[in-house]
């Protein structure tokens, strides 16, 4: 290959890296999140390996859950029950997992959690994921004061994300340079 055509190659190389970098890095970002969903959800641990904790067994008022329910037959079974309930309670009447944290009720939170900006700079581009509804920010920031952010990556997650960008990269320069 001649110096010309290495030259050429590079320059084409740079153009393609640019014009699927956005595009790219929000598919990365969304593996990430995926990746995150199902350590909360599943393992029920944050970012740093330590679990949430575990539902409330404080007792409360069941007028309390009053409209909260995911069914009928659970909005019955509520009304129907003691007048005093705990929250895994009334996760239970719901046949949710009332034990470990794992910040899923209706599902909401997670449907509607993952890139909500990007910023383009010279080289870089940016993600940030959050709630893509005012729901999911609301439901996001009520966790902060307690449990940080719960949908923090991880050092595996974010190293995911380098090997990516690096697998892209390098799957981009082979194909040019073959």
């Amino acid at each position: 290959m001649s110096f010309l055509d290495f030259a050429v190659k590079l320059k084409l190389i740079v153009e393609e890296l640019n014009a699927q970098r956005e595009d790219n890095t929000i598919q990365i970002a969304g593996e990430v999140m995926k990746q995150v969903r199902t350590r909360v959800q599943d393992k029920k641990i944050n970012a740093d390996g330590s679990v949430f904790g575990q539902y409330s067994q404080a007792l409360v008022p069941q007028w309390f859950f009053y409209g909260k329910s995911n069914t009928d037959t659970a909005e019955a079974d509520l009304r129907a029950g003691p007048w005093f309930v705990s929250y895994a309670e009334f996760r239970e009447l719901n046949n949710l997992d009332s034990g470990d944290i794992n910040f899923t009720f209706s599902g909401d939170l997670w449907r509607n959690t993952g890139v909500v900006q990007v910023q383009n700079d010279a080289d870089i581009t940016t993600v940030t994921i959050g709630g893509q509804d005012t729901r999911s920010q609301d439901i996001l920031a009520w966790q902060v004061p307690r449990y940080g952010n719960i949908i923090e990556a991880n050092e595996e997650e974010v190293e995911f994300a380098f090997e990516a960008h690096r697998e892209r990269i390098f799957g981009t320069i082979n194909r040019f340079l073959q």
